[in-house]
């Protein structure tokens, strides 16, 4: 078990230098998502029969930062959820370490819970790390166990990374994309250590932290051992907290269980925290299933209570409006009833004729996402059936105007009902 863990580490250590030796990052797959490539079943590579059209589908970014902090360009990865483009809304931002290899994987993990009502929107952003001893460890140490040595001469420096995180990387974010304010941050391994490693030094700069199989014994569980006595401390300002480990041995089992009991000690109802063990996953594989798993817990409660029968929603728009108000202190943030969730609401209430607070809840999307053409668009719905036609044609022009200038593939069916409704006479 012992070599287990040591070849796990040490594969992790180094695949950022043997992933980078071209001066490349990972995250393939969003790079060929990025290029029209032609690819067919015929050998031949002949043009296949069957191919209608191709489209190039483009869900995230590559931007190289330049930082001062470090010296050196920085390759980031920014994921924006689909609703970005055509609200006004401002989202939480999930930030992950070792984005060349969880990229892609996180952003997918994201956008599912999202679609699923699980979690809100969020926005990704992930930081690569061509040397991870370097950038993920706080103190300079070579890897020592069973008497082999490997040494890492140029680790040590995860103070001067953080500080480009929280004094060039949040700030641009921040004022580049619409954000709440609210921050997470995830890290495996190097990274986990790293993530506890923040939350002891920069308190407050991360609300939620998500931390995968942290190895705590490096250089000799340093960072355990300052981290232990400040969890009983208010420095420790997390509001969210989600720790795992994998089958890698007693040692990692040990130091997790180490701040599982300190958190525990602290008796803090104001943090609410989870932990996981994966008896089936490895020190390679648990960031999977964990990231899952932590931005479920992060954001646990978050999806409005619905009838188990019937998968409507349960309650009027108070209720809606006083669940997602109460989510907002647990984690230090505010937040308003999700646009999509308020206009479901809405046509529960069409569908039954209850006309009035259909128009009510449609109006109160607009008051919260003027930017958003499908809000519009929804409210002129209603207000068409409640017999206001001027209010929905003016509801409806907006629509339209809102999905021209984002270009929304929406806009052709809002043009329909303006037009629909146009040609119907005014009543006398």
């Amino acid at each position: 078990m012992r070599i287990i863990i040591t070849c796990c580490f040490l594969s992790l250590c180094l695949l950022g230098q043997l992933r980078n030796v071209d001066g490349s990052t990972c995250g393939s797959s969003m790079a060929a998502a990025a290029q029209s490539t032609s690819r067919s079943d015929n050998p031949t590579g002949a043009a296949s029969a069957l191919v209608i059209s191709r489209t190039v589908i483009s869900s995230a970014e590559q931007i190289t930062l330049r930082s001062k902090i470090l010296g050196e360009d920085r390759n980031v990865f920014v994921a924006l959820p689909a609703s970005y483009a055509g609200s006004n809304e401002k989202y939480p931002v999930l930030y992950l370490t070792d984005a060349q290899f969880f990229f892609d994987q996180t952003r997918s993990s994201a956008a599912f819970l999202a679609r699923e009502r699980i979690i809100p929107d969020v926005i990704v952003v992930g930081v690569t790390n061509p040397d991870r001893t370097r950038d993920l460890y706080a103190t300079k140490a070579d890897f020592k166990r069973d008497g082999l040595t490997i040494p890492f001469p140029h680790s040590g420096n995860a103070d001067q990374f953080l500080e480009f995180i929280a004094k060039e990387l949040v700030p641009w974010t921040e004022n580049s994309y619409r954000t709440s304010g609210l921050r997470i941050l995830a890290g495996v391994s190097a990274g986990g250590n790293f993530a506890l490693h923040t939350a002891r030094t920069k308190p407050g700069l991360f609300q939620g932290l998500i931390v995968a199989s942290p190895w705590l014994a490096w250089d000799d569980r340093k960072e355990l051992e300052a981290l232990l006595p400040f969890l009983a401390t208010p420095g420790f300002q997390v509001r969210g907290l989600f720790l795992s480990y994998a089958t890698e041995g007693p040692e990692m089992e040990a130091n997790v269980e180490a701040i599982l009991a300190a958190l525990r000690s602290r008796n803090d109802p104001s943090l609410h925290w989870t932990s996981r063990s994966y008896p089936d996953e490895t020190h390679d594989t648990t960031v999977f299933k964990s990231y899952y798993d932590g931005l479920r817990t992060i954001f646990t409660g978050w999806d409005y209570p619905r009838d188990p029968k019937t998968n409507l929603l349960v309650g009027s728009l108070e209720d809606l409006k006083s669940h997602y108000a109460k989510l907002g202190p647990r984690l230090g943030t505010s937040f308003d009833p999700p646009e999509r969730v308020v206009n479901e609401l809405g046509y529960q209430y069409l569908r039954t004729g209850s006309l009035a607070p259909a128009v009510a809840a449609f109006r109160f999307n607009v008051a919260q996402h003027p930017e958003s053409a499908n809000a519009w668009d929804s409210l002129g719905e209603g207000l068409e059936r409640l017999g206001k036609r001027d209010e929905a044609l003016a509801s409806y022009r907006k629509a339209v105007a809102l999905a021209e200038s984002n270009h929304l593939p929406s806009v052709d069916t809002f043009r329909q009902h303006l037009l629909r409704l146009n040609a119907v006479a005014p009543r006398n």
